[in-house]
């Protein structure tokens, strides 16, 4: 049984280290080792930096972490990353995945969208938590929604195949976004109805996303799933027992936020433990829902995707 994970900040994680490594011996919870022991199959790396630098100083970091992705992962032999193209899986690969997080300091400039495509970024979320040019993020009163110049740019990345991540929006810019964008998807985030937190997905979101057969991906972040600092598997099969509940079975699968968060799930440090975790699960779930939210359901979405283009 093979593992997608949608979100991991690895990159962010790079840009602050002095000697940039991605190979066993790296003190990143996502580094070669870590995914071959986990059977990850499929790796979304995600483009971030602060929301609180200047704009400029977000896209030298932002140009900064394609830098690092290309040489120290995509330049691994033990990653495949074949941008735009059908995922195929392979016994000793990872296939990489580009996105950007947050995209802010390109606004809706699309000269600099069509150069992020070029490079190989293939989802983009148009917020962080904050409210730019193009969006509101979570942390936003829901006044504010989509913008003009967001819809320009959804409509230049419908065009270009580009998924947008809602994993950071706030309500109304969701809704904004699932009535004008073609490709959705929700790369972290949990279940509102079970923690009620401004990054979490409210019943009405979820069953919206699993009508037009989006992706979800939950994240093994505690302060998420249950508000603590600590959460245990029992806690993630609840949000996989609730999201099931809302016909959603077919569309969730991990986005663990490795890197990015400060504390996870107890037993789930790093890709490394995901066998713990599927062992744990097939006591609880049916083998069909477990090799879905693995693997399957993202490798199904993403390849979807890309024979659209």
């Amino acid at each position: 049984m093979f593992i997608a994970d949608a979100h991991c900040d690895a990159l962010w994680k790079m840009l602050a280290m002095k000697q940039p490594s991605f190979n066993g011996s790296s003190p990143l919870r996502v580094n070669t080792s870590s995914l071959k022991k986990g059977n990850v199959k499929i790796q979304n790396f995600a483009l971030y930096t602060s929301v609180k630098d200047s704009l400029s100083r977000q896209k030298k970091n932002i140009m900064k972490e394609l830098y690092l992705f290309k040489k120290y992962i995509a330049g691994n032999n033990l990653i495949k990353w074949t941008p735009w193209k059908p995922i195929q899986l392979t016994p000793f690969h990872t296939n990489a995945i580009l996105s950007l997080e947050g995209a802010g300091m390109f606004g809706d400039n699309l000269h600099e969208w069509k150069n992020l495509k070029e490079n190989g970024v293939e989802m983009a979320s148009l917020t962080w938590n904050e409210k730019n040019e193009l969006a509101a993020g979570s942390s936003q009163s829901n006044k504010y929604g989509l913008t003009k110049a967001g819809k320009k740019v959804i409509a230049w990345q419908n065009q270009n195949h580009m998924v947008v991540d809602a994993a950071h929006l706030n309500e109304r810019s969701f809704w904004d976004v699932l009535e004008h964008a073609k490709h959705v998807a929700v790369s972290h985030a949990n279940v509102k109805a079970l923690y009620d937190h401004p990054r979490n997905l409210s019943d009405q979101q979820i069953e919206a996303l699993a009508k037009q057969n989006s992706f979800i991906g939950l994240t093994f972040y505690p302060r998420f799933i249950n508000g603590s600092n600590s959460a245990v598997f029992t806690d993630l099969a609840r949000q996989i027992d609730y999201l099931c509940s809302k016909g959603a079975e077919n569309i969730i699968g991990f986005g663990s936020d490795f890197d990015g968060i400060d504390t996870t799930i107890k037993g789930l440090e790093s890709p490394a433990d995901f066998p713990r975790l599927l062992e744990w699960l097939s006591k609880h779930f049916n083998e069909k829902i477990i090799q879905g939210i693995a693997g399957v359901n993202f490798h199904h979405f993403w390849t979807r995707k890309r024979t659209k283009q």
